[in-house]
């Protein structure tokens, strides 16, 4: 969240809302979002090349299924966790170009450019296939994310890391563009007040 309100503040401070920075800043959106998704299909090439098929069994992780017991390979696993982060990905694309085109919100697409390679960076795939990190302590299969609260609360966590990061991001262009959207208003009601002000001196 730092990173976000972070961003948005330079953003704010920077004027990088203003229109005329809306074609370098579509430019730059584009290049991180192409960037993310050669390297989602990199890693898919990596995990195929690998074909690791050591056995993997676990618990479903997904609420109120009956399908309990999990048997995979490492190498299914890993596709099935890709798919979700490729899938994630794609959901984030639409939202974030729907809200620029729609409602010519720019801040999205300045956020969007740099949490998804943070996020990317802090995956476990990445970690694991690109940075060759072995799979062990918080990298051990099957992942989960973090709950600061489950050793009070001694509830299981099961989301995955990726679904999780679905989440993150469904959260980040809420938050992206309520503030987008006050920023709008509060523009427009400062423009609104200073030309009150032109017409009184008028008169």
């Amino acid at each position: 969240m730092a990173v976000i309100f972070g961003t948005m503040h330079v953003v704010k401070k920077a004027g990088l809302e203003s229109p005329e920075y809306a074609p370098l800043i579509r430019t730059i959106y584009a290049t991180a979002t192409a960037l993310i998704v050669a390297l989602t299909f990199y890693l898919k090439s990596l995990i195929q090349q690998k074909n690791d098929t050591t056995p993997l069994e676990y618990d479903d992780p997904a609420p109120g299924t009956q399908q309990g017991r999990i048997e995979t390979t490492v190498c299914k696993y890993d596709l099935s966790e890709l798919a979700k982060l490729q899938k994630s990905s794609m959901f984030t694309i639409a939202i974030v170009g729907f809200m620029h085109f729609k409602f010519g919100y720019i801040q999205p697409l300045i956020l969007q450019s740099i949490l998804p390679m943070l996020n990317l960076y802090k995956n476990q795939l990445f970690q694991i296939y690109i940075l060759g990190k072995p799979a062990t302590d918080s990298l051990k299969r099957p992942w989960a994310p973090e709950n600061p609260f489950a050793a009070l609360t001694g509830a299981v966590n099961g989301t995955s890391a990726i679904e999780d990061t679905t989440n993150e991001a469904s959260s980040t262009i809420a938050t992206t563009g309520a503030t987008a959207a006050r920023s709008s208003t509060d523009s427009a009601a400062s423009a609104s007040s200073s030309s009150d002000e032109d017409t009184t001196k008028e008169k």
